[in-house]
């Protein structure tokens, strides 16, 4: 079970927990139907697997129960966190999409029932946070909004040590948002599609809409300079740690296309990262950054390049009071992105892609890495995904993506059809693929 390195670092500490039996029948019942079944699965032993449905099922079966006699009890709920998790890793096993979706409610009812509080140490914040991964995930296909946007669910569960909130659960709490700027969005197209209203002006129903919409990307934007500000701190704080092989690069390679929209004089040698944990960081940055350009593209398609140069802008000076007219001083002007992209340096979301597709190619490398660490990975493919579905009519970009991906067999078949993070694609517009649009590296 811990040979799958994706399970074991979305599972970090509590699922060894689990399995060691540390945190309760439930959750050691879980973990021996999780063994038993992908042992079987994978070695071909059925009468193992066949064990493992039936462990699976008696597991359903007591938190079922267990779920009935607690469900006014908020402390002890908290117990079936780690249970629900591992059982829904099991779904993922079978494909069984009714039983997933059974859990993820599951867990999203025990999450609210608990409180934030109740996650503030170890390994049960672990654990919200890969629960907290999930939901966001799933509430971004359904593009409806998810109660962990509310802040109590950023800040509580790491109030005792704020210290100890790692980079990743910063980036999360941006993607938390998300989805209710989809519903929004979403809300604005229907407007658009059906004009019938009890207004008697016409005019009045527009210019409201052009207010929602303008609102809208305003929000958008404050999340985009937050994220810029985070890609700021993180590479004062990381950037010493991630160089380039130009050894390993040859004009030939579909590597050497991975520069971007349009040519720039970054060094394209392949990646190194000095940890794991740092590639997952700016993978994840960049399928934020995508989400988020392709909302201000879509909404503010003539205003979209200078929206994101200000986010930059703003993002590279100092936080100030909101009516402050003092302008903030670029104080990080001086720090190099060199191999990588600045805040602001491009308009187009492939640029984007492309990074994380020249990450993904030193992650494939580097599995084993991760494999060893104690750092915990909620969302290992997922940017990939959104990278592909941007770069689907690239074929050798495909081709390559292909590649890295079947060079390992637990991602072997990842996304075989090719279409990336579902959902996404109906935000990419002409002109956020633009590859004329021009850089903004010299003004940032």
């Amino acid at each position: 079970m811990f040979n799958n390195f994706i399970w074991k670092t979305y599972g970090a500490l509590w699922l060894d927990h689990a399995a060691e039996g540390k945190l309760g029948d439930l959750s050691l019942d879980a973990a021996k139907a999780l063994a038993q079944l992908s042992f079987g699965l994978d070695s071909g032993v059925r009468d193992v697997q066949l064990k493992g449905v039936a462990q699976y099922g008696k597991c359903l079966r007591a938190l079922a129960e267990g779920l009935g006699e607690h469900c006014a009890a908020a402390r002890s709920s908290q117990s079936f966190v780690v249970p629900i998790l591992v059982l829904m890793m099991v779904s993922a096993i079978q494909e069984d999409r009714a039983a997933a979706i059974f859990h993820l409610k599951a867990i999203g009812k025990v999450l609210v029932l608990c409180g934030p509080e109740a996650f503030q140490r170890q390994p049960l914040r672990n654990a919200f946070e890969a629960a907290r991964a999930t939901l966001v995930i799933a509430s971004l296909f359904s593009r409806r909004r998810t109660f962990l946007e509310d802040v109590r669910w950023q800040d509580i569960p790491w109030a005792l040590d704020p210290s100890a909130k790692p980079p990743q659960s910063h980036l999360l709490d941006i993607f938390a948002v998300i989805p209710g700027l989809l519903e929004d969005d979403s809300h604005l197209d229907d407007e658009s599609f059906s004009p019938e209203h009890d207004f008697p002006d016409p005019s009045l129903i527009s210019d409201e809409h052009l207010a929602r919409r303008t609102n809208l990307c305003s929000r958008i934007a404050v999340q985009l300079e937050k994220l810029y500000r985070w890609r700021f701190d993180w590479q004062k704080r990381y950037g010493q740690y991630i160089t380039t092989d130009a050894s390993q690069a040859r004009p030939n390679d579909v590597i050497f296309k991975a520069r971007g929209s349009i040519s720039d004089s970054r060094n394209l040698g392949r990646l190194q990262f000095a940890r794991f944990v740092y590639a997952n960081d700016i993978a994840l940055y960049n399928a934020a950054l995508m989400w988020l350009m392709a909302l201000i593209w879509k909404l503010e398609p003539l205003r979209a390049a200078s929206i994101i140069k200000g986010c930059a802008q703003r993002a590279a000076g100092p936080l100030r009071p909101p009516l402050s007219p003092v302008p903030p001083a670029l104080i990080s002007n001086n720090i190099s992105f060199d191999p990588l992209h600045r805040p602001g340096s491009s308009f187009s979301i492939r640029d984007p892609a492309m990074e994380i597709c020249r990450i993904f190619d030193w992650q494939c490398r580097h599995y084993k890495q991760n494999s060893s660490s104690d750092d915990q990975t909620c969302l290992y493919l997922f940017p990939l995904g959104m990278a592909r579905g941007v770069l689907n009519t690239d074929s050798d970009m495909q081709k390559w993506i292909n590649e890295m991906l079947d060079s390992n067999p637990i991602t072997t078949g990842y996304d075989s059809n090719g279409r990336g993070v579902v959902g996404f694609n109906s935000y990419v517009t002409k002109q956020a693929l633009h590859l004329n649009i021009g850089r903004a590296e010299d003004s940032v």
